[in-house]
């Protein structure tokens, strides 16, 4: 079976803040050195489907400079590859795409097009890894022209998830789209594969939503199927999602080690990172180009950046580039990319009290002046120079 896959990556990501001022969700740094669009395209890679559209939208210039031509994923290929598609003109009028279903609708040429026997339509805002060979097999097995991939979830994620309901056959007979509180305890992942004429048919001019316009009709008329997926899934929608997910990998970071299904990513091409005599970095992960003179516990710190002698950072995330001067203190943080945290500088939970504290984010290029105090729960926007304490 040939396998056509899109992946939708045009969201704001305004739950995300300052995070995505300047960057699709999809753009995100990960894990110490991923973007979070590697999953999908890793995904896709290790599962042999090589024809692959990427829908873009919001800001989508580090997206594409992320992914170029595909090299990393081998998809820089004659035949297939991947393709960023944004919204365009289409002889009657340049628009945004207006929802999920629009989103192949305004690209529903290449669906045509295809030879593909199949359609696999991703979210590109997720972090797992799968084999979607084994959605495929199933997909085919279970005759129904659409297959969701479902998890079960604890109840509490109910108001932020599409919930099903699923028969003894394992084809799904109702779905809620993000209930208020919902006896459903299986959540769509917002991974569905389609069958390519079926899905043809299913698309409209009129067509906006997945959800609504398409699943919700057609599981009432018994044509959607279920896989469950059991291994890690989280989507990184928000901030605090984004933060709890990443500091994960610090408790286990397996499902990223599979040795057949590697993660896969552009490399920065950086030097080995140089550790002095001086520094102390526990439970912490540390990529390439870094110079560490510093205290890092508990943190992830991405390529290129430099925690000076005495600085301390706990419970954090540093995007590249940034430089946290001697005897600064950052705590639960996210440092977006180019940001200098001057001497002395204390950046975050200041309180020192027991118990959750909110996240602190400095968006990307902002300069923290010498002596500086920036409280817990702080957002700063990118570029900023800030010259004085933040209460």
């Amino acid at each position: 079976m040939k396998v056509l896959s899109f992946i939708l990556a045009g969201g704001s990501g305004k739950e995300l803040g300052v995070l995505t001022r300047h960057r699709a969700k999809t753009a995100i740094p990960f894990g110490g050195r991923y973007r979070v669009i590697d999953f999908c395209l890793s995904n896709c890679a290790n599962s042999g489907i090589k024809d692959i559209c990427v829908l873009a939208q919001f800001s989508p210039e580090s997206l594409i400079n992320h992914i170029g031509m595909g090299k990393p994923w081998d998809l820089d290929r004659k035949i297939g590859g991947v393709y960023i598609m944004q919204p365009s003109y289409n002889g009657k009028i340049a628009q945004w795409y207006r929802g999920t279903a629009d989103a192949l609708v305004q690209n529903i040429d290449l669906i045509r097009d295809s030879d593909a026997d199949l359609v696999l339509v991703l979210s590109g805002d997720q972090i797992y890894t799968m084999n979607y060979q084994n959605i495929i097999r199933h997909h085919i097995k279970s005759s129904k022209p659409i297959t969701i991939v479902y998890k079960e979830v604890k109840p509490s994620r109910n108001q932020h998830l599409g919930m099903l309901k699923l028969n003894k056959k394992g084809n799904i007979i109702d779905f809620q789209e993000k209930p208020r509180s919902s006896n459903y305890k299986y959540a769509s992942l917002g991974i569905y594969l389609f069958d390519r004429e079926y899905l043809i048919k299913s698309l409209s001019n009129e067509t906006r939503d997945l959800v609504f316009d398409i699943f919700i009709p057609k599981v009432k008329d018994g044509m959607v199927s279920g896989y469950e997926f059991k291994s890690f899934w989280q989507d990184i929608g928000s901030s605090p999602s984004y933060y709890r997910t990443s500091m994960k990998l610090l408790k286990n970071h397996s499902f990223m080690l599979d040795k057949e299904l590697p993660m896969l990513t552009r490399s920065a091409g950086l030097a080995p990172t140089r550790f002095s005599s001086s520094c102390s970095v526990n439970n912490s992960i540390v990529a390439d180009g870094c110079k560490i003179e510093g205290r890092v516990e508990n943190s992830i710190v991405f390529p290129g950046v430099h925690i000076s002698n005495h600085a301390f950072v706990e419970n954090s995330i540093i995007f590249s580039f940034s430089k946290i001067n001697r005897k600064a203190v950052i705590k639960k943080a996210i440092i977006d990319k180019m940001v200098n945290v001057g001497e002395r500088a204390f950046v975050g939970d200041c309180s020192g009290a027991s118990g959750p504290r909110a996240i602190t984010i400095i968006g990307k290029g902002c300069k923290i002046s010498k002596g500086v105090r920036i409280i817990e729960g702080s957002k700063i926007e990118p570029g900023r120079v800030i010259l004085e304490d933040l209460n």
